[in-house]
């Protein structure tokens, strides 16, 4: 979690603001949560659903990217996901 709160710390004004950052002073932008929100709101988190909602995500890319390159004889792009 102390990652993903570092990581977000590092992030670009413009990559929070595509994650919905709240805007505290509107003249600096979008800012990055603290660790502590980052950890709370983790734990919320049905493991189960996101499983199956990143799942389908990817089955639907997936499905996306064959009608694309439906003549080609390269593979289909891939992600791995660890964790």
């Amino acid at each position: 979690m102390a990652a993903i709160a570092a990581w977000a710390a590092d992030a670009p004004p413009h990559v929070l603001a595509r994650l919905s950052g709240p805007c505290r002073e509107p003249d600096r932008g979008p800012v990055a949560p603290a660790e502590a929100t980052v950890r709370r709101i983790l734990q919320c988190i049905d493991g189960d659903a996101l499983d199956t909602a990143v799942g389908s995500w990817l089955a639907g890319r997936e499905r996306a990217a064959g009608q694309e390159e439906n003549d080609s004889d390269r593979p289909l792009p891939s992600l791995a996901v660890d964790g």
